[in-house]
């Protein structure tokens, strides 16, 4: 069942466009605990048969699993494969795997779709994987799902659009927001770690000015800081990944954005 959207008494006025940007969005709790090879987790060991190629960056160097979703554990999502588990991998550097340049080349970092799952012949040993500081997340954790209905995020691609009927700079008569965008802003910022839906970033959506990636509307998976499992991209930062439609629907995860920023 979806958890429905709540809007504060400020913005009700304005509900049905509001409502007309919904999206379904799937928000990830992390559970901090040892997992399984086939769960869905933040960091960890990854499921990885010993018949594949371990993904290593572009100086031959073992990249480290940072999420890895298991689509059977998640609440149906609309144009998301129901089986399989995907796999996100960056390399361990000081820049979490990003390539500022060419955003979409996998080269260190890497997404990986098993489309069938088999828990016989896996790499069990990971020993081989060195991790250093400049790894994102510190602490392994399963993930708990909840479906939520989400509306735009303020920083997210085509606000504007809403921005033009809701007059978000507008004072209201509230003992902690001066403005109604404030009040926006805090219910609605998109934060947190979760798949579909719209995105947050302490700055602003990199597919505005990135050259061929504003068809990369689909978010993929985000992860904010956290503490709760020593999450930090930067300065508080938020790591998203994001993909084109037609590739979600064919389950090619070939062409994928992958960026964070931070304050």
């Amino acid at each position: 069942m979806v958890k429905q959207l709540i809007l504060p008494k400020e913005l009700q006025i304005y509900k049905e466009t509001i409502e007309s940007t919904v999206k379904d969005s799937v928000e990830i709790e992390p559970i901090v605990r040892k997992t399984s090879l086939i769960e869905s987790k933040f960091s960890g060991h990854p499921y990885f048969p010993v018949s594949m190629e371990y993904p290593k960056d572009e100086n031959d160097v073992p990249m480290k699993l940072l999420a890895q979703i298991n689509f059977s554990e998640l609440p149906k999502l609309e144009n998301f494969p129901t089986s399989g588990l995907l796999q996100f991998y960056i390399a361990i550097d000081d820049l979490y795997g990003q390539d500022f340049d060419h955003p979409t080349s996998q080269k260190s970092f890497r997404v990986i779709y098993h489309e069938s799952l088999n828990e016989t012949n896996l790499i069990e040993d990971f020993s081989f994987i060195t991790v250093e500081d400049e790894f994102p997340i510190g602490k392994e954790a399963a993930m708990h799902f909840e479906l939520t209905a989400q509306p735009i995020s303020p920083e997210a691609m085509d606000f504007e659009k809403i921005n033009l009927d809701v007059p978000f700079d507008a004072e209201i008569d509230n003992d902690d927001y001066e403005e109604l965008g404030e009040l926006y802003f805090e219910y609605f910022s998109g934060d947190g770690h979760r798949i579909g839906g719209y995105p947050y970033f302490t700055q602003s959506d990199p597919r505005e000015y990135i050259k061929k990636t504003e068809n990369h509307s689909i978010l993929l998976l985000q992860i904010d800081s956290d503490d709760k499992i020593d999450c930090m991209f930067g300065d508080v930062g938020v790591a998203n990944f994001f993909i084109k439609k037609e590739d979600l629907l064919k389950k090619d995860f070939t062409n994928v954005l992958y960026t964070w920023d931070c304050c």
